[in-house]
């Protein structure tokens, strides 16, 4: 594979976005042209997208909804045609979902990548139908975990294959040594399924035993203005922070007491990734399809609850506040996954799929 095109819908803060930026700047070292097309307009880049990779945006096309998506995936079918790649690689799912269709007839291999979980998302009833009808014409389909793969029928999955996301160790930070302050962390997009509020009315509940923790979230979204006044009316003053989205995540992350994750589903979350080797202690929802468990051994690596309950979720912050023995422990271990998703070895796993696929001879089956 001499040149990939892959095709998101922006280059801004996020999980999938990450990974595209981790993935490009593995290929350019490996001598592989690097193109991607946006489908929104051209905004400040989030990630340091390497210099050599050329970036093309679609942008608004109609004030008509419909009509306006259909332009925009035209314009997708344009660039590719013009660009002529070995493979196309497409994420999220929603996107590429469109993108199969969009380039029916041009004969380069279409590559979708899975980023949630496959019950829920996409949410949407036409785009779930699209997805039935389009992914049998994609050349190849990467998924996070073998639940979601487990989702689709066999012939999905014979063409498929099981990929965690590539960690950049160069931008993890080195684990904390001496005393953590007493925070808990929690980031994400602030839309119901990170479902902040669990977390909170779950902090609340700890803090009651556990004055001294403050809790900071952060993110952006829809819910900013729930959230605030969810923590307002259970918290005093001083103890909650939202202070929105920034490039620094991983400094501020440091040092803090633990890190939580209350999510009703996911994918594979960066976020917890990358807590996890920077060696905090994590604690998860053991949420649908599967990644906080394959990243995690209960009681090992990082404390397990169950999806949308609060107590559990407080009792499980209470045990690594209570025991330093338990914390320590917890953040050596979870540090060891830099051995595992090390993205010279996790991004050469993509690019050897991706090579497949641009021969049209994918064999490797979950």
């Amino acid at each position: 594979m001499n040149h990939l095109t892959i095709v998101t819908r922006s280059l801004q803060a996020g999980g999938t976005e990450r990974v595209i930026t981790q993935l490009v700047q593995y290929l350019v070292k490996k001598n592989v042209r690097c193109t991607i097309i946006m489908l929104n307009k051209k905004e400040e880049i989030f990630y340091n997208v390497p210099s050599q990779v050329k970036i093309y945006a679609i942008g608004d096309k109609s004030k008509i909804k419909y009509i306006d998506k259909i332009l925009r995936y035209k314009g997708i079918r344009y660039y590719v045609k013009y660009l002529k790649p070995d493979a196309v690689l497409t994420l999220p799912e929603d996107v590429g979902i469109f993108v199969i269709p969009a380039l029916l007839g041009t004969r380069i291999p279409v590559v979708v990548s899975e980023r949630n979980n496959p019950w829920v998302m996409p949410w949407k009833k036409i785009t779930r139908l699209m997805r039935k009808l389009f992914y049998p014409f994609a050349t190849g389909v990467i998924f996070q975990t073998e639940q979601a793969a487990n989702f689709f029928p066999s012939f999905i999955r014979k063409k498929g294959i099981v990929l965690s996301n590539p960690l950049d160790l160069s931008r993890i930070p080195q684990p904390w040594e001496g005393e953590r302050r007493k925070e808990v962390i929690g980031a994400g997009r602030f839309d119901k399924q990170k479902n902040f509020s669990l977390l909170i009315r779950a902090f609340a509940k700890f803090h009651v035993n556990h004055p001294d923790y403050v809790i900071t979230i952060y993110g952006e979204g829809p819910l900013r203005k729930e959230l605030e006044d969810l923590a307002r009316s259970l918290l005093p003053k001083g103890t909650y922070f939202l202070p929105g989205v920034t490039s620094k995540l991983l400094e501020h992350m440091r040092g803090a007491a633990m890190f939580v994750l209350s999510s009703d589903y996911e994918g594979l979350p960066n976020v917890l990734i990358e807590a996890m080797a920077m060696g905090l202690p994590v604690i998860s929802t053991d949420c649908p399809s599967g990644g906080p468990a394959d990243l995690i051994k209960d009681g090992r690596n990082g404390i397990l609850v169950p999806t949308g309950d609060a107590n559990a979720l407080c009792k499980a912050m209470s045990r690594v506040a209570e025991s330093e023995e338990l914390a320590v422990m917890l953040g050596n271990n979870a540090c060891k996954i830099k051995k595992k998703l090390d993205s010279t070895i996790v991004a050469e796993k993509w690019m050897d799929y991706l090579n497949s696929a641009s021969t049209n001879r994918i064999k490797r089956e979950i």
